[in-house]
């Protein structure tokens, strides 16, 4: 006896995991299932759940329109304190806790993006005109280290030994003289001079009384001869001329010394040209010493440095089309001295850093944005971390995201690393690329106004284009009260049948309960655009927002699953879509499982 068999198959496709935003070149129909053609305002969990993107609110509102150039938050003076530079002043909104009232520090320049670094207790801040401190207390201009240029001088200046370099930052000096116990008349080793500062003893810092002073010929006479000794006197005197400009021109720092983090590199003057810190006399790293000799040329002077960071125990320095290793060693000169040696090597002569300042490390990795693209530096090979002259060590990894990333400016973008949420952002106006690399998956966030951000621990902090720092929280269901417009769509899914025609009758959605959960799925298919729109909803009972139109009293917290009736028929591709709109509303979305039937083959 014949046996006829149908033609049609049906079977349930599941989509556990959600992959994020993949916007393949050659169209939807590659993409894996749980992948997203388009994916605004959802993020992708650690646990390839699909959520609704955190709202947002502000905290605290300058009323100045202008933009927040830059934000900071760590340690000063024991306490953790959170700073913000906006419309000509600094303002601290943290210390320990959050300020019921925030306190303006004092005023400097906003016009460039202002940017901070910690170093020995105190906060540094550069804005590309000045250079500024913050001890906790006191902020200011750094007026810098009075290096102790000359020990052992004799009076009549015959003989002295060299010691320190001088100061970009000023033109203060200090010199050790050995008075022979008869000269009253000292001489300074340089003439012509600003001015005569001090004179006193080394011992103990008491003031000497100078009977006269010749700025001209830089003379120094006393009253009566000094006792007679070895680097007894100190006197302080100023030069006319110093190279300041050079120190506040810069806009961006990082620190480095090989195994430590203990000199300052300045860069981003709009040259290839960084400049370096130093120890003093005792062997005390400071940040307001850069010796007059302490300057790196990278490479041509065509292309400026615009990156610098730590990797391991070298620097990798981002021009804007090429990218170099730094290396330190001691270089011991003829007569026993060391001095600092920095070693530049390339690593890439094609690819760099297109934005100042924004190369971030992301789980101990650079990456940079050059052209269109997102660049991770990374050494895959077993011989060494440390980058090396390999240009496979440059990996792309935007090409899920290049359409979006093509419409940014990417001169202009911000970029920041949030490693409490382990999620990397690059920020372009009001719009967002958020990389989460646990989970490997790229989503878009619209409606996010960042132009700085910082963490205060856990807590993501950004500063607006018009003055405002905001918070993104999960407690937050909307930006001050306007809604997020979420909405995901899969790719075209041909369910690995591209030739067949198929028909889906009904699909099963799995939620997580939540206060306020409410999410809207509909179809598309080759055939037809526009479906029915199902809801979803699945409140856990709570009185926040409180929606007695959709009142529950459901408490039961486990993963709620809904079968909803969606039919399309005679389709070979068909696309998932999710959408949310509502103020008071979040959604996280653990699974989609449609059921689909073959019905023959396309014509």
């Amino acid at each position: 006896m014949a046996t006829i068999k149908a033609n049609n198959t049906e079977a349930i496709y599941k989509i556990q995991k959600f992959l994020g935003l993949n916007e393949n070149p050659d169209g939807d129909t590659k993409l894996k299932l749980g992948e997203a053609s388009a994916c605004q305002n959802w993020k992708v969990t650690r646990d390839w759940n699909l959520k609704k993107r955190p709202g947002s609110k502000t905290i605290f509102d300058t009323e100045s329109d202008l933009p927040i150039q830059g934000m900071w938050c760590g340690n000063v003076a024991g306490k953790v304190v959170v700073l913000a530079a906006v419309d000509g002043k600094l303002w601290k909104l943290y210390e320990n806790a959050f300020l019921n009232s925030p306190v303006n520090l004092g005023s400097l320049s906003t016009q460039k993006r202002v940017n901070f670094f910690p170093f020995s207790n105190i906060v540094y801040i550069l804005n590309g005109t000045e250079y500024y401190q913050y001890d906790g207390t006191t902020f200011g201009t750094v007026t810098g280290y009075r290096p102790l240029i000359a020990m052992s001088r004799t009076p009549s200046g015959d003989s002295s030994s060299l010691l320190e370099e001088v100061n970009k930052l000023n033109g203060l000096r200090r010199v050790w003289f050995s008075p022979d116990g008869t000269s009253t008349t000292f001489v300074l080793p340089e003439n012509d001079l600003k001015s005569i500062d001090y004179a006193q003893y080394t011992a103990d810092g008491s003031s000497i009384a100078i009977s006269s002073s010749d700025l001209a010929n830089g003379t120094v006479t006393f009253g009566s001869a000094p006792a007679s000794g070895t680097n007894t006197i100190e006197i302080g005197y100023e030069v006319k001329k110093n190279y300041r400009s050079d120190v506040t021109g810069m806009t961006a720092a990082e620190l480095f010394l090989g195994s430590q983090d203990t000199a300052v590199f300045l860069y981003g003057n709009g040259t290839n040209e960084a400049i370096y810190s130093s120890i003093d006399y005792i062997g005390q790293p400071r940040a307001d010493y850069f010796p007059d000799l302490n300057e790196m040329a990278v490479a041509d002077e065509n292309t400026p440095i615009t990156g610098m960071i730590r990797h391991y125990s070298q620097m990798i320095c981002f021009k804007t089309d090429s990218a170099y290793a730094i290396h330190f060693d001691l270089i011991t000169h003829a007569d026993g001295n060391q001095d600092y040696g920095f070693y530049v090597t390339p690593i890439n002569k094609r690819i760099g850093c297109a934005a100042l300042n924004q190369v971030q490390l992301v789980l101990n990795s650079p990456f940079t944005l050059y052209g269109n693209d997102l660049y991770e530096w990374r050494n895959n090979g077993s011989y060494a971390s440390n980058l090396t002259i390999d240009e496979r060590q440059a990996r792309r990894i935007s090409d899920r995201i290049y359409a979006t990333l093509e419409s940014f400016d990417i001169d202009n973008c911000y970029c920041y690393d949030d490693n409490f949420g382990q999620e990397y952002y690059i920020c372009n106006g009001n719009k967002c690329l958020v990389y989460n690399y646990p989970a490997d998956a790229w989503y878009y966030y619209t409606g996010l106004d960042i132009h700085s951000m910082c963490n205060v621990g856990e807590q993501l902090l950004f500063g607006t284009s018009d003055g405002r720092i905001c918070e993104i929280s999960e407690d937050d269901l909307n930006d001050d009260g306007e809604y997020i417009d979420c909405y995901w769509e899969s790719g075209s899914i041909d369910f690995g049948k591209n030739y067949m025609r198929k028909f889906m009758s009904e699909v099963w959605v799995s939620v997580k309960p939540q206060p306020h959960s409410k999410v809207t799925i509909t179809i598309a298919t080759d055939k037809k655009s526009e479906f029915t729109e199902r809801v979803l909803e699945s409140r856990l009972s709570t009185f926040e927002h409180m929606d007695f139109t959709a009142f529950s009293f459901l408490t039961n917290r486990k993963p709620q699953v809904k079968k909803l009736k969606l039919k399309a028929k005679k389709f070979a591709f068909l696309k998932i879509i999710f959408k949310s709109r509502d103020l008071y509303t979040s959604a996280t979305v653990l699974a989609v499982d449609p059921k689909i039937r073959d019905t023959g083959f396309v014509k």
